[in-house]
């Protein structure tokens, strides 16, 4: 298939605690990269491979503010320049390699894979609950072998939860309601549905504190913030109380098959509690590992040509509109007009 993730866009290529001393490889968006840091704590990303003779820089190691080679060692400072060939006293002129734009705002590095005097006109989606008092975070990352809009529709639905989180979703509930409504601006989608009171679920218990025995009512709702992040939530209402759970999801392309996600799951209650975060863990492990297997069980099955060509559900609303913003996006890039250019921001995209 045509790769189908826009360049012109902020990802998220590594976490800030995952680039220390190391050069750290990673292929994003079937790119080889290789990201560092120099003596200033500076975040660096080069293509991975020395103008040399091709080997990865990834496999080399950082020198105060130069990354070496670890086949000829030659030096590397921050602009991909080579200052410095060990076998012979001048750098020739063409030594030097690819440097991309990046941007680090904790816990997240971003690069910009696109041309690169495009990257001041935007900026990555923004995250304040990841550092506000009175919330709590555990992170994950994890490969998922699907194409990244797959991943992002996956999230986008959720309808299958009473099926396929059978065991986390309040008892009783064999169905979603419908979405109260959807929200789109020309790059971001957010969808919103009430649940109807129902009881809670041992996971919600144990981690809230609540009474086993009592009810509640929740709030699901999920944001396709840009092609390289989604946000979701599961916020309980109890009275005055409300308990928020946030999924904050990067999603970054590493070729069309296969897809890096970084998660950050984040609450607003019980910020010290080692049990509560312990439970709120497991229960998303068992989430995580069931996305994973529905997603590249279709992908090796269908492919993401074969999962966009089904019959599509009212439940589909706002990831066909998300799917539609990227196609915008890609043919913008090519320098082709968006075809049904005023369907971004039209109010249903699946008849009722």
């Amino acid at each position: 298939m045509t790769a189908n993730y826009p360049t012109k866009c902020w990802y998220v290529a590594a976490t800030s605690e995952e680039l220390a001393g190391a050069p750290l490889g990673r292929r994003l968006l079937d790119r080889d990269i290789v990201l560092w840091r120099s003596h200033d704590g500076q975040a660096v990303a080069f293509d991975d491979r020395c103008a040399h003779r091709g080997f990865p820089l990834s496999d080399g190691h950082v020198d105060g503010d130069r990354l070496v080679c670890g086949y000829h060692g030659c030096c590397y400072v921050a602009d991909g320049q080579c200052v410095h060939v060990p076998t012979q006293s001048d750098v020739p002129a063409r030594m030097g390699v690819r440097s991309f734009p990046i941007l680090e705002e904790p816990p997240f590095i971003w690069i910009w894979l696109g041309p690169p005097a495009a990257a001041a006109l935007s900026r990555p989606p923004r995250t304040p609950w990841l550092h506000e008092a009175g919330w709590s975070s555990f992170n994950d990352a994890w490969r998922v072998r699907a194409n990244y809009l797959m991943v992002h529709e996956h999230y986008l639905d959720f309808s299958y939860a009473p099926i396929v989180y059978r065991q986390q979703v309040p008892p009783g509930m064999r169905r979603l309601p419908a979405f109260n409504d959807v929200e789109v601006s020309e790059t971001t989608v957010s969808y919103s549905r009430l649940l109807p009171q129902a009881p809670l679920a041992e996971w919600e218990a144990e981690a809230t504190g609540l009474d086993h025995a009592g009810s509640c009512t929740r709030r699901e709702s999920g944001t396709f913030a840009s092609p390289a992040m989604h946000i979701q939530r599961w916020d309980l209402e109890v009275g005055a109380k409300n308990y928020f759970n946030v999924r904050t999801h990067a999603i970054s392309p590493e070729t069309d098959t296969a897809t890096h996600v970084f998660m950050y799951a984040s609450y607003n209650y019980a910020p010290d509690d080692e049990t509560v975060a312990a439970t709120l863990r497991s229960v998303v492990d068992t989430l995580v590992e069931r996305d994973r297997v529905i997603l590249e069980r279709v992908a090796a099955h269908t492919g993401y040509d074969g999962w966009r060509s089904g019959v599509e559900f009212q439940a589909d609303a706002a990831a066909l509109r998300a799917r539609h913003i990227v196609a915008v996006m890609l043919a913008k890039e090519a320098g082709r007009a968006a075809l049904r250019p005023g369907w971004a921001t039209a109010k249903n995209p699946v008849n009722n």
